[in-house]
This record gives structure tokens, C-alpha cells and sequence, in this order.
């Protein structure tokens, strides 16, 4: 019987929703490019988001400006991405817009660890906002 609580036990604790802090996407001239993450309870695959936070390409961070949209999300089971990027005036056009790109390639990448489904093709480019062709 013990035997059986142990293994119920562990399965249980394998599909706990689970948060990731500053983990590196990305490292341009040496400043390290990180998110935060929250993947659902469950197997997934999940539906997913990737947030860039307001500010204006010149403030903020990830846990601002965009917190008030964590709770809803994952509520409605999905997985997301809260990402920083190299800020203006100290980092120039188009910076913010290629670490935004990284980003989502390192989440594309990662879709297996982060149990979220991964689109493609026309869809795909459809709900991404900043998706250009170069994009795989």
C-alpha cells in the first residue's frame, strides 16, 4: 500500500504547475537576455504566450507593467513567457526588436521542456505579433 501512495505521490508531484525565474534566452555584448515562466498543471501541451512588457522600448522589465495579465492566463491553463529586452536610449533600434526574436526562438525551441504546443505556418505567424520570415 505504501508502495502505491509513493508512486502516486510522485506522479502527482511530475504535473505540479511549475514557475521558472530568470532563465537565459539570450547573451548579446554581455548583458544576459532572461524570462520568467509558468507552465500549467498537467501534461500540456498547453496553449502558450509570449509577454513583452510596456514601457515604451525605454522601461520596465518583465515583472512590470504585465503582471496584471499572469494570474488570467494561467487560470485559462496557458503556459507564458514574460521576457526582458535591451531598453532604450542605451541600446539602439532595432536591440529590442531582435531580443523580442530571441526570445521566441529559445520558447519555440524549448517546447517540449515548457509542455506547450508549438504552431506553424501561417497560424502561427498569424498570432505572433512580432514574427518576421526569418523566424523557423
Amino acid at each position: 500500500m505504501s508502495g502505491c501512495l509513493l508512486v502516486l505521490a510522485i506522479c502527482c508531484l511530475s504535473a505540479a504547475a511549475a514557475d521558472f525565474k530568470d532563465v537565459e534566452y539570450g547573451q548579446v555584448d554581455g548583458v544576459h537576455l532572461t524570462l520568467d515562466a509558468h507552465v500549467p498543471d498537467g501534461d500540456g501541451p498547453f496553449p502558450a504566450a509570449i509577454l513583452v512588457h510596456g514601457g515604451g522600448w525605454v522601461a520596465g522589465d518583465k515583472q512590470q507593467y504585465i503582471t496584471y495579465i499572469f494570474q488570467p492566463l494561467s487560470d485559462a491553463g496557458f503556459a507564458w513567457f514574460s521576457i526582458n529586452y535591451r531598453l532604450a536610449p542605451q541600446f539602439k533600434f532595432p536591440t529590442d526588436g531582435d531580443d523580442v526574436e530571441s526570445a521566441i526562438r529559445f520558447v519555440r525551441a524549448n517546447a517540449a521542456k515548457y509542455k506547450f504546443m508549438r504552431c506553424s505556418g501561417s497560424l502561427c505567424r498569424m498570432n505572433c505579433l512580432t514574427c518576421s520570415e526569418s523566424l523557423p
